[in-house]
């Protein structure tokens, strides 16, 4: 069932997918939460909803791995009416090899793609049951679905959203709530400017735009669908992840991981 009203909470919305994210769910007129820590995007984003005559963006400036997020979104959301989608789209990579990266930088990469993810749907899914229905929309990646050598710590972080999110999905049956992981393949966002800066990287023919990409995973939460893998190449890809043995997905994922992206393969430290 398509769920059009009640106020929309959308992380990492100053950019990419959940920029995306905020002016579609906007346009076909429900309310936006719109959270980031780039305040001068967010405000362009409510004043292009304004001009637009769509529903309302209220931006908020906010660092979701940041002490009390969670209870400060929960809180103006509630102020606004209440929230009907929560969808956890903050996150971001590290590219290189696990033992040549900054352990700090690792470590805050967990907070962003997982602990914030806890944190928001621990705070906002009461609400949503208490209400009798809602959609949790939490942005994973392809990289969901097999080892990711060269981002190590993001594909496992990205696991674990996955993971999470089938879990929640039994856990609110009956509920009203749906819980959707969106798995999307490469994505032209700003990710791989921040997550590997100054790599060069290619293009690939079969990358999504973010608003693409954010329109799948709208429909995908309407629907109740609880994984959402968009493109059939991707899809092809999870399915070939979930049939071949492990070690047959430890060695592709080494040799074309990365070139799947756009980048060349990752430096090799030890043999298999």
């Amino acid at each position: 069932m398509t769920m059009t009203s009640g106020l929309a909470i959308v992380t990492g919305a100053s950019s990419g997918i959940g920029a995306a994210l905020a002016r579609q769910l906007s346009a076909r007129g429900q309310p936006v939460l719109a959270i980031g820590r780039r305040a001068q995007r967010l405000e362009e984003l409510s004043a292009q909803a304004r001009a637009a005559g769509h529903a309302p963006i209220h931006p908020l400036d906010l660092d979701v791995t940041s002490e009390g997020a969670a209870l400060r979104v929960r809180d103006r959301a509630r102020a606004l009416g209440g929230a009907a989608w929560l969808v956890n789209n903050a996150g971001t990579t590290r590219l290189g090899p696990f033992l040549d990266g900054d352990p700090a930088a690792q470590a805050m990469l967990v907070r962003l793609n997982c602990e914030s993810v806890v944190s928001l749907c621990a705070a906002i899914v009461p609400d949503l049951v208490a209400r009798g229905g809602g959609r949790v929309l939490n942005v994973a990646s392809l990289a969901a679905f097999q080892p990711t050598p060269g981002q190590a710590v993001y594909g496992a972080t990205k696991a674990f959203v996955l993971s999470i999110s089938e879990s929640l999905s039994v856990e609110l049956g009956g509920t009203g709530v749906t819980v959707t992981a969106l798995c999307p393949g490469p994505v032209t966002t700003e990710i791989f400017d921040t997550g590997a800066p100054g790599v060069p990287r290619r293009k690939v023919p079969f990358e999504l735009t973010a608003e693409s990409c954010a329109a799948y995973g709208i429909a995908a939460a309407d629907r109740g669908d609880v994984v959402a893998v968009p493109t059939a190449l991707s899809k092809a890809t999870a399915q070939l992840s979930r049939l071949l043995p492990r070690a047959a997905i430890r060695r592709l994922s080494s040799r074309i991981g990365l070139s799947f992206l756009g980048y060349g393969a990752p430096r090799r430290r030890a043999r298999d």
